[in-house]
């Protein structure tokens, strides 16, 4: 019986060894996945990820997603997004994207800007854009649409204002420079009509298209025949309320994207931003290694070129007897004083 025990230990043995043995081999399959390289370092992927803080379906992150597919088609990004509304949540959209080695990263809005600039000096591989933003360094960029922006939204208020009836209108902002400096801008353009004046509206919640509409409609009860709204998602419900109520009465001046269909007879026109270009741009730049350290992208419609950013889309749904050709030539003729410097906007240098 002895023999048989010494064999069936020398089986037992001989089984565990070989079980150590192979499991050894094995061990560098199972190693976790946080060792890995990032994917952009291994597989070479050019990688893109946006911090936006609305749905893509707004026209203001609109902008941005646009300018990420491009990138996808024309560059072969690999793309990802993230909507980040929450201050709290800043800083972690952008440590997130750069401990997974994304080459890029795209921050679209002014509020992003603290926060990319904390989070950029830990990530130097990955180069931030914030848009609208204000801070520069060697992997962080800013591209400011707003001086423009503030400068075509004047004239369009300026021509609002000899359209409005009741010499009133009302814009709608968020508590964000972005929003609404445009919006200031936009006022003063309305209020260089002798007698008109403009109540500036801050909404608490950029996303709260319900809490917009019923300011909208209470401005319209107060007399306000010109409605405008930089209030990212919040702005359609402003739109709302002008294409319900607003008959053949009250009419708005959209802005961002191209909004005419909103308000189909109200709108008067869509204050349009081509920001897919520009940020498009900044990203090939990254790509290709030519954004220089500490760069800052001001755009001013006294620039040579720089105009186009702002595409004008009038709305020819809009009864021709309130926007008539004189009133769209005006709006340009007060562009192309702005452009000539016969005529300063208020707050741009």
């Amino acid at each position: 019986m002895a023999p048989r025990r010494h064999h069936l230990w020398f089986v037992v043995l001989f089984v565990v060894v070989v079980s150590l043995v192979l499991g050894a081999c094995a061990a560098p399959a199972q190693a976790p996945a946080a060792t890995k390289a990032p994917a952009a370092a291994a597989g070479g992927d050019f990688k893109l990820g946006i911090v936006h803080p609305s749905p893509i379906t707004d026209s203001w992150s609109g902008l941005a997603w646009a300018a990420a597919q491009r990138a996808e088609k024309e560059l072969g990004a690999k793309i990802a997004n993230v909507q980040v509304g929450d201050p709290a949540g800043y800083e972690k959209a952008f440590s997130d994207f750069g401990s997974q080695g994304y080459n890029v990263v795209v921050g679209h809005g002014y509020q992003y800007d603290d926060a990319a600039a904390k989070v950029a000096p830990q990530f130097p591989k990955t180069y931030y854009i914030i848009v609208n933003g204000s801070s520069v360094g060697p992997n962080l960029a800013g591209i400011n649409t707003i001086p423009g922006y503030m400068q075509v939204m004047y004239a369009a208020g300026a021509m609002a204002g000899k359209i409005s009836k009741t010499h009133k209108c009302a814009a709608f902002t968020l508590e964000l420079p972005a929003t609404k400096l445009p919006n200031q801008a936009f006022i003063a353009g309305f209020e260089s009509i002798a007698g008109n004046k403009c109540s500036l509206v801050t909404l608490n919640d950029q996303n709260d298209v319900g809490a917009a509409k019923e300011a909208a409609l209470q401005a319209m009860a107060e007399g306000a025949d010109i409605l405008s709204a930089n209030a990212n998602l919040a702005g359609s419900g402003v739109w709302q309320a002008v294409a319900e109520k607003g008959d053949d009465k009250v009419f708005a001046v959209g802005t961002v994207g191209n909004v005419n269909d909103q308000a189909p007879k109200n709108m008067l026109v869509s204050m349009t931003q081509d920001a897919p270009t520009s940020i498009f741009n900044a990203i090939k730049a990254v790509k290709e290694g030519t954004l220089k350290p500490g760069t800052s992208i001001n755009l001013n419609i006294k620039n040579p070129g720089d105009l186009a950013a702002y595409p004008i889309v009038f709305n020819d749904g809009v009864d021709p007897k309130v926007l008539t050709p004189e009133m769209k030539a005006d709006l340009q003729a007060t562009i192309a004083k702005i452009q000539s410097g016969a005529l300063q906007v208020p707050g741009v240098q």
